[in-house]
């Protein structure tokens, strides 16, 4: 997916926002599962698929003064995973939870790769960024 996603998508910056596009929209079907069939517990699904979204649009934004913050989210992603894959479980699904159990483990994968590159980038700047202050005071 990574490879097919890096020849569709050039443009590094897009193929993180889509990555969170996608993230909040499943996050946002499974609340409306939840509230189709009237469980109360959309509105945690609902709030948390609203906020992928918006860390989405304000990715840029966000990621210049965060730097691992896709690290943060990707660790969310995956719990949230996990709890959708333990309802299905709980629902009686059988194939499905696995899938979602899959995921998560990739997104705990990933962030943990994203977390440490975006702690050395933020190391690497901060040291570079001291030195040129104490150059010139």
């Amino acid at each position: 997916m990574a490879l097919l996603g890096g020849r569709l998508i050039k443009d590094k910056e897009k193929r993180k926002r889509i990555v969170h596009i996608v993230s909040g929209v499943v996050i946002l079907v499974h609340a409306y599962e939840k509230w189709d069939s009237g469980h109360h517990s959309y509105v945690y699904f609902l709030t948390a698929g609203l906020v992928f979204l918006a860390v989405a649009l304000l990715h840029p934004i966000i990621e210049r003064r965060v730097p691992w913050v896709d690290g943060v989210f990707f660790v969310i992603e995956g719990i949230l995973s996990l709890i959708v894959a333990a309802d299905f479980f709980h629902m009686g699904k059988k194939a499905l939870p696995f899938c979602y159990l899959f995921v998560a483990v990739f997104q705990f994968l990933v962030a943990f790769v994203k977390s440490r590159k975006g702690i050395r980038h933020h190391h690497a700047t901060t040291h570079a960024q001291d030195r040129e202050r104490s150059l010139n005071p």
